[in-house]
């Protein structure tokens, strides 16, 4: 899967992505990611979760957002991070491979 902190506008609606974030997937460290960029997250199995921690200044705020998903094996999956603490439905993109 990928994860996304880039801007993504959803009809009239656009989410900015300003913040650098720490993003953990099924309890995996991911790393940070900084506006702009994309990271890649290996997942087995259909149940996920994906955390993600604002960062300001290098250091955790403590703001912290959650979100569970499910993936089927011949799925993959793009997740926009200012998309998905703004709890758009447009947060994740599932695609069949």
């Amino acid at each position: 899967m990928l994860i996304d902190n880039r801007d993504i506008s959803v009809g009239d609606i656009t989410y900015s992505a300003g913040i650098t974030y720490k993003v953990r997937v099924d309890n995996q460290e991911i790393g940070s990611i900084k506006k702009d960029e994309r990271k890649v997250a290996k997942v087995s199995g259909v149940s996920h979760k994906i955390v993600v921690e604002e960062i300001k200044d290098k250091v955790l705020t403590g703001e912290k957002y959650e979100k569970r998903f499910k993936l089927k094996t011949n799925e993959s999956a793009t997740v926009n991070i200012p998309a998905m603490i703004n709890n758009a439905n447009e947060w994740i993109n599932i695609k069949i491979n």
